[in-house]
This record gives structure tokens, C-alpha cells and sequence, in this order.
């Protein structure tokens, strides 16, 4: 499911990750790319309150694919966490 933003829109993206049910929302950083590209940027993420996410804001009319890489040690995942639409 595709979540639609304005282009000129400066906007909060909360994120939900979790391991063995627990939120974590620390060592997260994420990256936005256009559909079908892999991120190779990255920005630590934005903690609104108890929310972590990112900010959706300076992009093009188009689709998106929000990423997240969780650091940590040994493992440093990354997963696709949704998409995003801009109109």
C-alpha cells in the first residue's frame, strides 16, 4: 500500500520496527529512493516522541520506496519499509 504526499509537503513518516515484539528505536537510520532503485544514502531517523520514522519533504512527483537499516553488531539489516507516493 502506497501512502500519498504533496511535493510540497514537509511531513512525518513513523516507521514500526520491531524485534521479538519489541519497538526499537534506536541505531535506525533510513533512506528515501525512487521506486526500484537501492538506497546507497542514508540519514539517521527522526524521533517525534516514542515515533521513529523519517521526514517526507524536496522530492518530485513520483513513486518511493522508503528504506531502513538497523545498526547494530554482528547483523545490520536493511528492509524495505513501504512506499510513498508525491503528487
Amino acid at each position: 500500500m502506497s501512502i500519498t504526499f504533496e511535493r510540497e509537503t514537509v511531513e512525518f513518516q513513523p516507521i514500526t520496527i520491531t524485534r521479538d515484539s519489541v519497538p526499537i528505536t534506536s541505531g535506525i537510520a533510513t533512506s528515501i529512493t525512487q521506486l526500484g532503485v537501492r538506497p546507497t544514502t542514508w540519514v539517521d531517523a527522526v524521533t517525534l516522541g516514542t515515533k521513529v520514522g523519517c521526514m517526507v519533504s524536496g522530492l518530485s512527483a513520483g513513486s518511493y520506496t522508503i528504506w531502513v537499516k538497523i545498526v547494530d553488531s554482528p547483523e545490520v539489516p536493511v528492509k524495505n519499509a513501504g512506499s510513498i507516493t508525491v503528487v
